[in-house]
């Protein structure tokens, strides 16, 4: 423990040692409403996951993930015991922040009864999901291929890295523009402007007000458009990674990224 966290400890009851990872955090040590907001997030639709293990094995359970449900109202609990895999399928948010309270400040389990051991193997899925999302974003697909075979993409956990890796293949093709948060709108109407050549998209500066911010004049221009999408790619940080996808393919790319537990939304959502 470090010195840090080991103060931590002593100053608050409900801090602990943890490991606590979703696509906006990862790292040891956090504190017991780190679970409720989190899964507040999930509800929220900023994020699809959050996974948190224990400094020991807790009855056999070395890892304890809650997953958005098909439903965005519902969660999956996925829980790592012995080498195997269980889930406890359409639970309440506050059913699951209530069994991951319990994990972590009292070390008990759900009871066996309430979840069954998941038979097979998804990460083809995943691998398949990441795969087709790519060739999606990147519109090219000999360039897809040659990141594709570059970057490790076989299963769940190597999704963030693979995600990482996916953003800064789109920033290099141009097909993606990172801008801060804070950024004006004279770089803002350039990038949409460069993300949008050859579309014929209006992007009129004059009904943008200089006062506002990104997602607000996203949200404006996003009204104006009927066949376009301004969207982002969510990249676990204060900067906007925008995108511009017709209407059908920012569908599909929402409905891929979620397989793989990560976030394109229209940028007013971001």
């Amino acid at each position: 423990m470090s010195i840090y966290n080991w103060i931590q400890k002593v100053l608050f009851e409900n801090y602990e040692e943890w490991h606590m990872k979703d696509p906006l955090y990862e790292g040891n040590g956090f504190h017991i409403s780190g679970i409720d907001n989190t899964l507040k997030a999930m509800h929220d639709g900023y994020i699809f996951y959050t996974e948190l293990t224990p400094s020991h094995a807790v009855k056999g359970c070395t890892s304890m993930k809650a997953v958005v449900g098909k439903s965005k109202e519902l969660v999956n609990l996925y829980l790592k015991i012995e080498d195997k895999k269980y889930l406890i399928s359409d639970l309440s948010y506050s059913d699951a922040v209530k069994i991951m309270r319990a994990f972590v400040k009292k070390e008990v389990l759900p009871d066996e009864k309430t979840y069954t051991e998941v038979i097979g193997n998804d990460d083809a899925i995943v691998k398949s999901a990441f795969e087709d999302l790519s060739k999606l974003l990147m519109a090219d697909s000999k360039t897809a291929q040659r990141f594709l075979k570059k970057h490790k993409h076989e299963s769940m956990e190597d999704m963030d890295h693979a995600w990482e890796e996916l953003f800064f293949a789109l920033e290099r093709k141009g097909k993606l523009i990172e801008l801060d948060w804070k950024a004006r709108k004279d770089s803002f109407i350039p990038a949409v402007r460069k993300l949008s050549a050859g579309l014929n998209l209006e992007t009129d500066e004059k009904i943008l007000n200089d006062e506002e911010d990104i997602p607000r004049w996203g949200k404006i221009l996003n009204a104006q458009w009927t066949e376009y999408v301004l969207s982002a790619m969510d990249i676990g940080s204060d900067s906007y990674a925008l995108m511009v996808l017709s209407k059908e393919d920012f569908e599909k790319a929402r409905e891929l990224a979620k397989v793989i537990l990560h976030r394109i939304a229209v940028i007013e959502e971001m």
